[in-house]
């Protein structure tokens, strides 16, 4: 049975669907297939196979084997753990280089795959297709079409429609196997040795060898930690499978050469085959393997009676243990046939030196204080796996196989290095995302966000808001976060921080803006840059951080406009001599003129708004060296962005202003979907003279129910609601740079001023003199209107 773009066929010719298959190579190799497709689709195949809605000839260890092997995480576990985070991001290896790197598919793969693994070929084409690969698959003569039909019930799970393309199922005859491999990148094997040549040989020059061949599997056993239980385990592991696969257990190696110690441990292993091996139901091995079996039985005897060997066969009811006194290893016939060994630790590795190309697992049966030294020893012996009694054949996920990781095996490392003025600010070379699918969902508010729960897979939780005096707050895995500080590093690097040179204070402080601190903690440590982290100064006395300003060459800033401001304000006069702070780097809020001439006349030459984000969505957009302050690349790697009208969940058409709504992408703690963050812009049109692809827009100002004001968010309703009459909000900067709230009211001034401050975050901002608070009386006529609507808006903000 073929299975051919998706259709099961069996109507068909090797040599025409080839032609078909090869005409479709260059187009496929040129947009190779994307892991996410891939993991997604795995992940329907397997809530289909927990439903049983699909006909497939499984039995219920099948069945569940791969519903685990299909799972969403164990599938992002194994990529991460073998090919790393975004694996095929080409990115710089060091943000002072203009080389990247990337993991890419090797291309066309071809599996040749046994018999006596039925699963095995369909988890090794879900496997190459992780890489991105395209797979063509000869099947053993034993598989009866049921890998056909598993990959092609894969492919209907895909609703991209790309998939079926790049998985091929081709019985084709041994004879044909060099007309199948004739084009490919990569020919991917299993099988005994002969097998295994008899492949290699006929497969083109320059195309990857990816042999899996047979391997030995051994315990070893420390005598002061034998128990009947352990040995019970060990019985098993020797039964479970009949010794059939390569992590199966051949040899026990005891760690004494006493005669006696070895006599012992054959008798109660008797006992313990007794207990266990009728539990597991046996397989009956061929005439030929039976007689093999015979035959090494018989010659151990003959050596133990004629030549004097020191040894003792012991037989049960499809069982067998050998036991033979010396350290030359031989593989057992298996079947349930256990070789006794006497091996000493100071003997390893000697006695496995000629098997250290084909070792595999260890079941390794020792004392706590043993194990260490033991574990050193048998890997320098050339094991490749260690695992307790009892789990030989489990594993977990992402662990490697034979030694190596499979998926590295399937893709190619590629690099590319360039000018470096072909790529300033540039951290990857990527295309840009496609958009997700976010559907028809509603919008989400800052209510429904608050409402909406946090995962089980949030590791790092930061504060975010707490308007209201109560804090809520944004949940993030550990991997959310590195890839979000990833992308807010790109962007600090595309906005000019220069790893090489720059020299950083962080002034984010702690506190209630834990969260920047920390988030910009981390973005410099990923860009491996010079940096100086400074909790907030006792009474505002900002005298120390001028003097380590000075004293360590602090030649960047990082922090709140406002906290900027007074630091230069307060100690202008020392930093304007040093006239070493070359760049001021600004958290999302534009800074107000008055305060760009203070830092201008200190020697300033760059400062400007680098990042824009929130605590609830992250890092949202940055800034770049040849845009206006204010205008911000997406950081499209992270966030997907919609604007859409100020009343209507509809886009805005060309430069309109409009609400922002921010879908992140991949985050597990916490769901962001068409999140409005509460601020307006407009989109900007035209290729950016930087050179980034990603969309730019203008961040304007604030709309709805909150306002950010002196680093805190507050509601203009709330206010209005608790003083109890009609006023307007002004939002500027005094003449020194300090951010200014001005409020318009009828009556009542210095009521109205003691009432705003009942509100705890107004309050916590004056006290932290992040803003001053000004109430001016006048008639309700005169406050400000919409020259279009004629409405009174309650919030007029200057700023920006």
């Amino acid at each position: 049975m073929y299975l051919i773009n998706g259709h099961l066929r069996d109507d068909v010719t090797l040599e025409a669907t080839l032609q078909g298959l090869h005409q479709q190579l260059p187009q496929l190799l040129s947009a190779p297939i994307d892991s996410d497709t891939v993991i997604e689709t795995a992940t329907r195949f397997a809530q289909q196979l927990l439903a049983r809605t699909l006909d497939l000839p499984l039995d219920d260890d099948q069945r569940q084997g791969l519903v685990d092997f299909c799972q969403r995480n164990s599938l992002n576990t194994k990529l991460e753990r073998e090919l790393g985070e975004q694996p095929r991001s080409l990115r710089r290896i060091d943000y002072r280089q203009a080389s990247f790197e990337s993991w890419h598919p090797l291309g066309l793969v071809v599996h040749v795959t046994p018999g006596n693994a039925p699963m095995l070929a369909f988890c090794a084409v879900v496997e190459s297709l992780l890489a991105g690969n395209i797979n063509w698959l000869r099947p053993s003569s034993s598989d009866e079409g049921v890998t056909a039909r598993l990959l092609a019930a894969l492919v209907q799970c895909d609703i991209s429609g790309r998939l079926a393309d790049f998985v091929a199922v081709l019985p084709v005859s041994t004879a044909q196997i060099p007309e199948l491999c004739a084009h490919a990148d990569g020919v991917a094997a299993w099988g005994g040795e002969k097998a295994l040549k008899a492949i290699r040989d006929n497969i083109p020059a320059g195309c990857r060898w990816i042999d899996w061949g047979h391997r030995i599997s051994f315990a070893y056993l420390s005598p002061d930690a034998a128990c009947a239980s352990t040995l019970d385990a060990l019985v098993d592991e020797v039964c479970s499978l009949d010794q059939q696969a390569c992590s199966s257990p051949q040899w026990l190696l005891v760690d004494s050469d006493d005669p006696a110690v070895l006599q012992d441990m054959g008798e109660r292993l008797v006992d313990a085959f007794k207990r266990r091996a009728p539990q597991w139901p046996a397989l009956v091995p061929t005439d030929q393997e039976a007689s093999e079996i015979t035959t090494r039985c018989a010659m151990a005897r003959l050596d133990l009676c004629f030549a004097n060997k020191t040894g003792r066969v012991w037989n049960g009811s499809g069982w067998r243990i050998i036991w033979e006194h010396h350290q030359t290893l031989a593989p057992s016939p298996l079947f349930r046939t256990l070789m006794l060994k006497p091996v000493p630790n100071h003997l390893i590795a000697e006695t496995l030196l000629p098997w250290r190309t084909v070792l595999q697992s260890c079941a390794l049966i020792c004392t706590p204080l043993q194990t260490p030294q033991l574990v050193r020893t048998l890997v320098n012996a050339g094991v490749t796996r260690i695992a307790p009694c009892g789990s030989i054949h489990d594993g977990y996920t992402g662990e490697p196989h034979d030694g190596v990781y499979a998926l590295s095996r399937l893709s190619r490392r590629i690099s590319v290095s360039l000018p470096q003025a072909t790529v300033t600010g540039r951290a990857t070379l990527d295309a840009l995302p496609p958009p997700p699918p976010v559907g028809q969902a509603p919008i989400m508010d800052k209510n429904a966000f608050v409402n909406r729960p946090i995962s089980g897979a949030a590791q790092l939780y930061f504060r975010s808001g707490g308007s209201s005096g109560t804090p809520t707050l944004s949940g993030f895995s550990y991997r959310d976060f590195e890839r979000q500080m990833r992308a807010a590093a790109d962007g600090m690097f595309a906005a000019g921080l220069d790893s090489s040179t720059d020299r950083v204070m962080n002034l984010f402080y702690g506190g209630s803006l834990y969260g920047g601190f920390s988030s910009f903690t981390k973005v410099l440590e990923q860009m491996g840059i010079t940096h100086f982290p400074m909790g907030a100064p006792p009474n505002d006395d900002f005298s120390e951080i001028a003097r380590m300003i000075v004293d360590y060459r602090v030649t960047v800033l990082i922090g709140m406009p406002s906290t900027l401001h007074r630091l230069f304000a307060n100690e202008q006069d020392p930093l304007r001599a040093y006239g070493g702070i070359n760049k001021v780097f600004l958290g999302g809020e534009h800074p107000a003129k008055a305060s760009v001439r203070l830092m201008e006349s200190c020697g300033v030459q760059k400062i400007r708004s680098a990042i824009y984000g929130s605590v609830d969505a992250g890092p949202l957009g940055h800034a770049c060296a040849a845009t206006a302050d204010g205008v911000f690349h997406l950081m499209c790697d992270t966030q997907h962005l919609e604007i859409v009208h100020i009343e209507q969940d509809v886009p805005v058409q060309a430069d309109e202003i409009g609400r922002l709504l921010f879908t992140s992408r991949a985050r597990q703690g916490q769901d962001v979907r068409r999140y409005d963050v509460g601020d307006t812009g407009r989109w900007v049109a035209g290729a950016c003279p930087c050179g980034l692809e990603s969309p730019r827009f203008q961040l304007l100002q604030r709309h709805g129910k909150l306002l950010r004001v002196g680093t805190q968010f507050i509601s203009p309703l709330a206010l209005q609601d608790s003083i109890g009459m009609p006023i307007q909000m002004v939002l500027d900067h005094t003449p020194d740079g300090m951010e200014r709230l001005r409020v318009l009211v009828s009556s009542d001034a210095d009521n109205v001023y003691q009432c705003l401050l009942t509100d705890e975050a107004l309050s916590n901002a004056v006290s932290d003199r992040f803003i001053t608070v000004v109430v001016h009386e006048c008639a309700e006529s005169e406050f400000a209107r919409n020259k279009h609507s004629g409405k009174t808006p309650l919030v007029i903000d200057h700023r920006a």
